[in-house]
């Protein structure tokens, strides 16, 4: 019989910490409102903060956290790539929304080459993110696309069939 005295587990295996950002933000004082994700305007507004701190010559892929009240309570840096592509992995995508306690979700990534228009693999990712969503039931509202010069919505653009928000 094998000795798993010696084997790691993940039941053995220490998680690293995920900080939620903007909660952070907002613990110091303790009257301030989370900022809303009612619209994609709304949502690319907080992306231009956090891309600020991102290098902008790369590609980033970045989970917004949304409780119920559609507040975004953190967020998370995916997926740092090259100035052509990020990985993404749904699975880390929802690892992610689970951990954090996300009730919906949008994700958004930029494009250092300033072309708002969304790729094939775009799409055929974000349709993927939004099956398993509906799987975990946690919706995916929108998936941003982002350049120095404006973004794109691909729920206003109607390029996927997104859950929530009408």
């Amino acid at each position: 019989m094998k000795d798993f005295a010696n084997t790691t587990t993940i039941y053995t295996k220490s998680l690293r910490t995920i900080t939620l950002k903007i909660r952070q933000d907002f613990l110091a004082d303790p009257g301030a409102k989370l900022p809303t994700a009612e619209s994609p305007n709304d949502i690319y507004e907080i992306l231009k903060a956090i891309y600020r701190q991102l290098d902008d010559d790369q590609e980033h892929l970045v989970l917004l956290v949304l409780n119920l009240s559609q507040e975004v309570s953190g967020y998370k840096v995916l997926s740092s790539g090259n100035e052509r592509t990020s990985l993404a992995d749904g699975k880390i995508v929802f690892r992610n929304a689970l951990l954090l306690g996300a009730a919906s979700i949008v994700v958004a990534h930029n494009h250092p080459s300033g072309k708002l228009k969304p790729s094939a693999a775009d799409i055929n990712f974000t349709n993927k993110i939004i099956e398993a969503g509906k799987t975990l039931d946690i919706p995916v509202l929108d998936h941003i696309i982002l350049t120095d010069r404006g973004y794109i919505s691909l729920r206003d653009e109607r390029r996927c069939k997104f859950q929530g928000l009408a």
